[in-house]
């Protein structure tokens, strides 16, 4: 029975030390947007209407938190026209990975 004890104990604080050596993000509950622009353009990025950020060709960037539910994407060129359009659906904590190959 004492055995029993000390391994209900040891476990109790393995799990402790685990929790508490956790990163924030896997308790992250926002929805961030990753996107990953590999064409040759210089794009900017909108998220429901609004413009959101530009992003360098062959480089990435992050919009944190667009929340959960659905959005509509869209990367549009230096003149104005539309590359992409993405209609996406988030659920809570869930982030979105989008790759641009071509402008």
């Amino acid at each position: 029975m004492r055995a029993l004890r000390l391994l209900a104990a040891l476990t109790v604080v393995v799990a402790v030390l685990a929790l508490a050596s956790c990163s924030e993000e896997m308790f992250d509950n926002q929805s961030d947007l990753v996107v990953f622009n590999d064409s040759a353009c210089q794009l900017t990025i909108w998220v429901d209407g609004r413009e959101g950020f530009g992003v360098r060709p062959n480089s990435d960037r992050t919009l944190d938190d667009i929340g959960k539910g659905r959005h509509v994407l869209e990367a549009i060129d230096p003149r104005g026209s539309v590359v992409e359009r993405r209609t996406i659906e988030l659920a809570p904590g869930e982030d979105y990975y989008w790759t641009i190959e071509h402008c």
